[in-house]
């Protein structure tokens, strides 16, 4: 029985490769699969990009053939915005609150690097680098505002493009500085002339450049406050650390009191090659809320921090705790 199942295999490879025209069951010299070019990073991507000395950053999309042998042709790309793909992302996710959309990145505030991109042959990637303006975001939109930057591919020759959803991507833009970021902690909420509080354990702040974040007051979001903007305090770090918090939003009547940011450094003993970087944000703060039927008078203060880990070879000159 085991002499006739190893000749029917031998006749069942046989005729598997006069099927497909190949000479070995060990190795396929033709393809199974066609080509096609795609946007490696595709569908809804989030992007934390470092602003630079100059007030910009770069956003890589990289691009990629996919297959199951080598490339052999210098594959040519071109790409455009995609704003049809962004307004039924918004429809699908919000329907029609609106005031939740997520806005296009302003045209003007970015620009490509090249008018089309080459995966050249022999290689399976190329790469896009868009240029995004800070100072042009300022101008034309506003740096408080929830950007995306919606791109698809739009011509594809040497390989024809992939599947559709393979081809778009949604760039969700945020910027980041060296204290930017998600702080944990506690914060209290006060109602003036009341025992009323309410406790939040997080604060988020968004770079706008090397020196300026921003953040909301309270309990404030994106996502439970329609006029977000009203509610919008900057944070100033000075050249010796110290941070200033202001607004320019007059019917904030924004008052600010002791805050301050402090960092510390310890030993990261699971990668020698790193410290593990504290900072603490202490915040204190009143604000008129005006969300409610009638103006309220809010107090803020809170302590909250935020780690990551930084190469040791980059902070020669800190005082490590043990």
């Amino acid at each position: 029985m085991k002499q006739k199942r190893y000749i029917y295999g031998i006749v069942g490879c046989l005729l598997i490769s006069m099927m497909l025209g190949i000479s070995s069951c060990d190795g396929l010299e033709d393809e199974l699969f066609q080509k096609n070019s795609y946007i490696v990073h595709n569908g809804w991507q989030d992007y934390a990009l470092e602003v630079a000395e100059d007030n910009t950053t770069i956003l890589p999309i990289y691009f990629g053939v996919n297959g199951t042998s080598a490339n052999d042709k210098d594959i040519c790309l071109t790409m455009e915005i995609d704003p049809d793909t962004l307004q039924k992302y918004n429809w699908e996710k919000y329907k029609n609150q609106s005031d939740l959309y997520y806005k296009i990145l302003p045209a003007g505030t970015y620009t490509f690097d090249a008018d089309s991109w080459t995966i050249p042959s022999g290689e399976l990637n190329a790469t896009a680098a868009i240029k995004i303006d800070l100072n042009k975001i300022e101008e034309l939109g506003s740096l408080y505002d929830d950007y995306v930057l919606p791109l698809r591919i739009t011509s594809s020759t040497g390989e024809p493009m992939g599947q559709n959803k393979y081809t778009k991507v949604l760039a969700h833009i945020g910027f980041k500085n060296d204290y930017s970021g998600t702080y944990s902690g506690k914060g209290i909420i006060t109602q003036q002339g009341t025992t009323y509080t309410t406790e939040i354990t997080s604060t988020q702040l968004y770079a706008i450049n090397n020196n300026i974040c921003y953040m909301f007051v309270g309990e404030k979001t994106r996502a439970n406050t329609p006029d977000y903007l009203n509610y919008v305090v900057e944070i100033k770090r000075d050249e010796w650390g110290g941070i200033t918090l202001s607004s320019e939003v007059g019917s904030l009547e924004f008052k600010s009191y002791n805050s301050k940011l402090s960092r510390k450094y310890t030993y990261n003993y699971n990668d020698q090659r790193y410290y593990t970087e504290i900072t603490t944000v202490e915040l204190a703060y009143e604000y008129l809320d005006k969300t409610q039927s009638e103006d309220l008078r809010m107090t803020f203060e809170g302590s909250f921090s935020m780690s990551r880990d930084v190469l040791r070879v980059e902070y020669p000159n800190v005082d490590v705790e043990e």
